[in-house]
């Protein structure tokens, strides 16, 4: 079977733009489409992850405009970012699919549940936050800074480990094993595009903050009415876990899921388990 780390890179006009996008697994009613976290790329995914998934079910991942292998100017708002995913599945004849969004993905993924819900079979919220409203926690100001510093270099290992892992000591090794799984792919003709950087860094951070703090993407919580699986590490201090607590009360048929030991990047840690009650869900 294709892997993440040997699937050729594939390209669609979007919007007069060129869309890079990667589709493999077996095949499967609906795909299942992955909305990437603040400054990642396709080539900063977890192969481990993706591969686990990909056993059981098509997979599509793709770089969104002005990102990684796509060509155009980063959107500054979620809504225009949800867009680019609406057109692509639109380009690749796709009418309906699962959702999985990561971070900032997730406010996209939430964007389309409530505004394109005829896309929709089920979502995945992982590690994300709505719009401000009644028990919403924002994170605190050394970890919005440290996620938005230096955004003229790519993050470090060790600043990936303190914004995506828990200081423990069994998190942060698997935390170590998850970097060195995310440099794997080596595909002849294609040069590795890392993470964002620059303006296009400051306009995903601009949108996120459009984002939460608009009350009414709280209030629209309401309006998803596909299955949710609503996913987070038990201290998650980049979208702080007790967020998902909210989103799991607000959003009318969603379910919980908190994993110890663990912090944002939850889904990276334990990523075969994770595949495994994905899975589940999808498939109840």
């Amino acid at each position: 079977m294709t892997t993440l780390q040997t699937v050729p890179t594939s390209f669609v006009s979007v919007n007069g733009l060129r869309i890079a996008y990667r589709r493999f697994g077996a095949r499967s009613p609906l795909p299942l489409v992955y909305v990437n976290h603040l400054r990642g790329s396709m080539d900063t995914l977890d192969p481990l992850l993706f591969n686990s998934i990909a056993k059981s079910r098509e997979v599509i991942v793709y770089d969104s405009a002005g990102i990684g292998h796509s060509e155009g100017t980063v959107p500054d708002s979620i809504s225009e970012m949800a867009e680019v995913v609406v057109n692509l599945l639109a380009a690749l004849e796709i009418s309906k699919a699962d959702f999985i969004g990561f971070s900032m993905g997730g406010g996209i993924v939430q964007h389309i549940g409530y505004t394109y819900p005829q896309l929709v079979n089920k979502l995945i919220l992982a590690g994300t936050q709505p719009g401000i409203g009644e028990g919403v926690a924002l994170p605190p100001r050394e970890v919005l800074e440290s996620a938005g510093a230096n955004n003229d270099q790519p993050p470090t290992e060790d600043d990936m480990m303190y914004l995506f892992f828990y200081p423990s000591e069994t998190s942060l090794a698997l935390g170590h094993a998850w970097w060195k799984r995310i440099h794997e792919r080596h595909v002849e003709g294609e040069t590795r595009k890392a993470y964002l950087t620059g303006t296009g860094a400051q306009s995903q951070l601009a949108a996120i903050f459009k984002f939460t703090t608009d009350t009414r993407n709280f209030d629209r919580l309401a309006d998803i009415k596909a299955p949710v699986l609503v996913t987070n590490g038990h201290t998650d201090i980049m979208s702080p876990t007790a967020n998902s607590f909210v989103l799991q009360q607000k959003i009318p048929n969603a379910q919980l899921h908190l994993y110890p030991d663990a912090g944002h990047g939850h889904l990276f840690q334990v990523p075969e388990l994770y595949a495994k009650e994905l899975e589940l869900f999808l498939n109840n």
